[in-house]
């Protein structure tokens, strides 16, 4: 089936120098902040010896120089920067067909106990499943990565093991999809923040389509402007940004609260633990394709 509703647009192409060993990992960590798919540039020949670094193209609906600046970052932090090679700027390119060719191979498919995610040209619903209906188009968060099934399977099992959250906090939403299974799970207030404008656009439309628009708050506000605390709060960021934000991440926690992390390289866990776990007990990690998911409690 063809997407009916996708339209001729351009892509902002971003390259990688990384190690090849690292690549494959390295690709993961695109995907996950945003990266609508991943190439590696040079084609390898048969016979021919490894390279010692390939060229990593990665393509992204939209990505302002702050964001880029992070992923980098985190890429350094974890080997995936290949030393001494020069930073090649972003650039815009039209999209003649192929960069979303992907999109038809978006099927509906299951996540965890509960959930049944589709895209908008090709709803179903199944029996025992709730269906969360996502356009893929413009930011990351299908459920298809490890990370954020992940979390999903998280505050699946966190709102079946005790009472519903009344209040949800998700901080860097990205495609709204963890907003919008925080709120089918039953949770009557929820908060959905980004910096990315072009992310929250996409999470309303997203909200909009499964009838949560009313129901959560998307906004730009910073997580140290938001007031209140939150029964249940889910970060599906990279494991630097997840670090940096624990002190304030811990204080917008509700006593008896749970907090869910994701987004995190399984060799980065222990960081990211060690940074959360004076201020909250840490409860569990579950891990998939190399990826971690994070639980702690208050």
């Amino acid at each position: 089936m063809t997407n009916p509703t996708r339209i001729a647009r351009s892509y902002t192409k971003a390259v990688f120098r990384t190690p090849s060993a690292m690549a494959d990992e390295a690709a993961g960590l695109l995907v996950a902040n945003g990266a609508l798919g991943c190439a590696v540039a040079e084609l390898a020949r048969p016979n021919e010896r490894p390279r010692p670094v390939v060229t990593l193209e990665a393509f992204f609906s939209q990505l302002g120089s702050r964001k880029l600046a992070r992923i980098r970052s985190a890429m350094r932090h974890s080997g995936m920067l290949a030393t001494g090679e020069p930073l090649v700027a972003p650039r815009r390119i039209n999209d003649p067909g192929w960069a979303t060719m992907w999109q038809d191979r978006f099927r509906p498919f299951r996540v965890g106990r509960t959930f049944l995610i589709a895209p908008p040209w090709d709803r179903k619903t199944e029996r025992g499943r709730k269906t969360i209906v996502i356009e893929p188009a413009r930011a990351f968060g299908t459920g298809h990565h490890p990370s954020t099934a992940g979390a999903l399977r998280a505050i699946e099992t966190i709102t079946s093991d005790s009472q519903t959250a009344r209040s949800a906090l998700d901080v860097g939403t990205g495609s709204g999809l963890l907003a919008i299974a925080l709120r089918i799970l039953g949770a009557t207030r929820v908060v959905a923040i980004d910096i990315d404008a072009d992310a929250l656009e996409n999470a309303r439309d997203n909200a909009d389509h499964n009838g949560a628009s009313r129901a959560i708050r998307f906004s730009a506000i910073p997580l140290h402007s938001l007031r209140g605390r939150f029964d249940l709060i889910v970060a599906n960021i990279l494991a630097g940004v997840l670090i940096e934000m624990a002190p304030e991440l811990a204080c917008r926690l509700a006593p008896g609260g749970n907090l869910v992390l994701s987004g995190i390289l399984a060799s980065e866990s222990r960081g990211v633990i060690r940074a959360y776990r004076p201020m909250l007990r840490f409860v569990s990690e579950s891990r998939s394709r190399g990826w971690a998911t994070l639980r702690f409690a208050r």
